[in-house]
């Protein structure tokens, strides 16, 4: 379980799976590493976070983290202010990939669920 205190955020952030600049594999790495292996997702994160920002996928986490502090989001200016001083470091960029993978491994695990039906 994540400690971050940016993961309630970025469940409300409008960014997902096929958001520009995100690469699905990349975010494999994560979303299959042993969920209960804490240090090692914060590895997988911080091996693919630098790529994924360079792709583009800051941009698209930049633009929901703006739009959420424009609408008052709480949190969001907090979030904003570290993405702008940390990028692909910050916690907010951070707790966006996290939920993502976990998303994705859901999404995963309910097409392999129906596949056996």
């Amino acid at each position: 379980m994540t400690t971050d205190p940016f993961a309630g955020l970025a469940a409300e952030l409008r960014v997902g799976l096929y958001s520009p600049g995100l690469c699905l594999a990349c975010l494999t790495f994560v979303a299959f590493e042993d969920e209960r292996d804490e240090r090692a997702i914060r590895r997988r994160i911080s091996e693919i976070a630098a790529g994924l920002w360079e792709d583009g996928f800051g941009a698209s986490v930049r633009a929901a983290v703006e739009s959420a502090a424009r609408d008052g989001v709480d949190g969001a200016s907090d979030a904003l202010r570290d993405l702008e001083a940390r990028t692909f470091r910050s916690a907010i960029f951070r707790a966006v990939i996290r939920r993502l993978s976990i998303e994705l491994r859901e999404n995963a695990r309910r097409s392999y669920a129906a596949s056996l039906s």
